[in-house]
């Protein structure tokens, strides 16, 4: 289901070609989250996800997620491997290999260690822990993960399954800003130990501080 925010480009003429395959709506929504909440009412399979205009699955990918949940019934979630287009930030994807959320579950408290375009959902966990949480518009998905982990850990294939493609306004300052201080906001819900939220605020000044060397 392709959900347009009314674009004023060409993306609806690309989309209509492949009107008998997909369905899609192209009007002015409410934003991002506003859209994803909108694809998991229309969804009717039991395998949900999402991804971005400018992220990509990979061949295979789709097959080896569905492969995996009826290999493992009682997984509710999983994510794989993310690769990302531009070099200069290959290395926070390897930081996140490093603390894999299901070995290391309290490590998601520290840093978003998730690439959202890899991750999958049963309907059965959207359905319990419901919709995204529209107050947040740079952070939704580490909300909506830490959400998940309360309910059940992920499971992790071992297969690379989409990609992250950068363009110049994933390094504006303001999504930054945003996205950072949402990830604060949002851990304080989920723990009052203040050493698990210095070391989360160091390691996202740590990140934030590099992406601005990088710009």
């Amino acid at each position: 289901f392709v959900l347009d925010g009314g674009s004023t480009d060409n993306t609806v003429d690309i989309i209509k070609k492949y009107g008998r395959f997909i369905k899609w709506r192209s009007r002015r929504d409410q934003g991002q989250v506003a859209a994803i909440n909108e694809g998991l009412n229309k969804s009717t399979g039991d395998i949900i996800a999402y991804i971005n205009s400018d992220d990509y699955y990979l061949p295979g990918s789709f097959q080896a997620v569905a492969d995996y949940f009826a290999a493992h019934p009682a997984t509710l979630w999983l994510y794989g491997n993310c690769d990302v287009t531009d070099p200069k930030l290959k290395w926070t994807f390897f930081l996140k290999k490093l603390w894999p959320v299901h070995k290391y579950p309290f490590a998601l408290k520290i840093f978003n260690t998730i690439n959202q375009p890899a991750v999958f959902l049963s309907k059965k966990l959207v359905n319990k822990v419901g919709k995204f949480d529209p107050k947040y518009q740079g952070a939704f998905d580490y909300d909506y993960w830490l959400r998940c982990l309360h309910c059940s850990l992920p499971a992790k294939i071992p297969q690379t399954l989409a990609v992250f493609r950068v363009h110049p306004s994933s390094f504006s300052s303001t999504t930054f800003h945003r996205q950072f201080s949402e990830d604060l906001s949002i851990i304080r819900k989920y723990t009052h130990n203040p050493l698990i939220i210095l070391i989360h605020l160091i390691s996202s000044l740590i990140v934030k501080l590099v992406y601005n060397l990088l710009k």
